[in-house]
């Protein structure tokens, strides 16, 4: 696929990420909005109907006696109200705040009832025209005088004295039962700013005044009093949260998604990667191949030539020349169907008791000759004191034969190669050391896989395939042994492997 199909699909998939991780935000701020707005609602209906009840109870209350209500003088006689009695609503000296005075009239005596401030007409109350009205509408012995007389009583009376407390909060339980509300709730009740009573642990929690649902009682007084009863809910933020507990699976559902999609597009730049190595694995064998078949045509063209005199050590020497390279290529060949067997089933370890250093003294002479060639040195410290493991010894000699082999092609001037063991958490550690080219930081992340080889500007300037750091890897992981590379660009290598002893 080309690259630019690759980034558009991961575009757009990222795009509809996004929107469907912003569509369940919107809908979960919607939720949560709506779910508050409908507790809010039934809280403030449970609290209307509390302060109904009470005002009902009141009512009933005043009118359980038949007798008129008794008011006494300033010189303390009781006084009842009679047919010639006459109730005289005093009009307000100052009508901005609405002060009334409510008085009866016998005999020519004023007993005075009630004053104060009367409730503004447009915040619920009677207001001055509606009372007088309604006072002109009344009988001294009638149903609505009883209670309207009874009423002013019961408003000059604290509110510890209207509401008795233990019914209060049977009828607040009783209410939030009804309305399906469990919670456990703390309330108080106030007059004029002042705590009357209330529950005994209302203001404990700092988040009270913030949360607090306030309903005004006895909306339907005449004269001015703020009359509140409060409730808050200590642990509505937490009802709150559990309610939306049908919403935890869609966002582990989205988050499935984009660890999904997430994997699918490195998944893809993956194999667009390996895609590329394993052209330039292919373009690499097909060098590595042309060379030798190139040398077994032209030696037999040259057998075939007239004009050239076949001695026998001219024969000899195409002979010579067509057995290396078909030897050459037959290597190449199998190298490429081993990895392949290799990469397709586990490996099958002959697993027997070898001495690690007895396997590098086998390899070092054919690998010192090599670096002396090309005027280096060789080093050697094999300092570990336990060198037995438990480990298929040819795959383990091949694993250190590849390490020293790209420690020699992989240095542009005379190598100067180390190896040295020494033992680490029940195990043999072999360190190979070099002056070579050295590894790129983000290339010692892709070394170990297969096919993969790091560019050296020329890509034919080393041989290979990019197999044998992939078949190293595999061989040490079989082991359950580790392998480890430092490097730095211009300085050279260091390769680690690890293996552990016998047990």
């Amino acid at each position: 696929m080309n690259q630019k199909y690759i980034w558009l699909v991961t575009i757009v998939l990222c795009l509809s990420l996004f929107g469907l991780i912003l569509v369940q935000i919107k809908y979960f701020q919607s939720a949560s909005k709506f779910k508050e707005e409908q507790f809010t609602l039934t809280v403030n209906k449970a609290l209307d109907e509390v302060v109904s009840r009470l005002e009902r109870d009141e009512e009933t209350k005043i009118m359980v006696g038949s007798e008129m209500p008794t008011y006494s003088n300033s010189s303390g006689q009781q006084t009842m109200i009679s047919e010639r009695s006459e109730l005289i609503f005093g009009i307000p000296l100052d009508t901005k705040h609405s002060k009334a005075t409510i008085s009866i009239t016998e005999e020519n005596r004023t007993i005075s009832i009630a004053s104060g401030y009367l409730k503004p007409g447009a915040n619920g109350g009677l207001g001055i025209a509606k009372l007088q009205q309604q006072l002109s509408n009344i009988s001294a012995e009638s149903y609505q005088t009883r209670l309207f007389l009874g009423k002013i009583k019961q408003e000059s009376l604290s509110l510890q004295e209207r509401i008795d407390k233990t019914k209060l909060e049977q009828l607040i339980e009783e209410k939030f039962i009804d309305k399906g509300i469990k919670l456990h709730y703390e309330y108080v009740v106030k007059s004029t700013g002042k705590v009357e009573f209330r529950s005994k642990n209302y203001f404990k929690n700092p988040s009270y005044e913030k949360n607090k649902h306030t309903k005004q009682l006895f909306p339907t007084d005449h004269f001015y009093k703020r009359n509140e009863l409060s409730v808050y809910f200590p642990r509505q933020q937490k009802y709150m949260i559990q309610s939306y507990s049908m919403l935890i699976p869609s966002f582990v559902l989205t988050l499935v998604l984009i660890l999904c999609s997430a994997f699918t597009i490195f998944i893809i730049f993956r194999q667009k990667k390996l895609s590329k190595i394993k052209n330039d694995f292919i373009n690499n064998m097909t060098h590595e191949f042309k060379t030798p078949i190139s040398t077994i045509s032209l030696a037999s063209q040259m057998l075939k030539d007239n004009s050239v005199t076949t001695t026998q050590s001219f024969i000899d020497h195409i002979a010579k020349i067509i057995n290396d390279e078909s030897k050459r290529l037959t290597y190449q060949v199998e190298k490429v169907l081993q990895m392949a067997i290799f990469n397709e089933a586990r490996m099958k370890l002959k697993l027997k008791p070898i001495n690690v250093h007895k396997i590098i003294q086998n390899l070092l002479p054919n690998f010192t000759i090599k670096v002396e060639d090309r005027s280096g040195n060789m080093y050697q410290n094999l300092d570990a004191g336990n060198d037995l493991i438990m480990a298929d010894e040819v795959h383990v000699s091949n694993v250190i034969s590849n390490l020293l082999d790209n420690a020699i092609k992989y240095c542009k001037d005379s190598p100067e190669i180390s190896i040295s063991t020494r033992n680490k958490d029940k195990g043999i550690v072999i360190s190979i050391t070099d002056n070579g080219i050295g590894i790129k930081k983000e290339d010692q992340k892709m070394i170990f896989e297969r096919f993969f080889r790091v560019h050296t500007g020329n890509v034919h300037n080393v041989k290979g395939f990019g197999l044998g750091l992939s078949y190293v890897k595999k061989v040490v992981d079989a082991h359950h042994g580790e392998v480890n590379v430092d490097s730095v660009i211009d300085k050279g290598s260091k390769f680690e492997v690890y293996l552990p002893l016998k047990k």
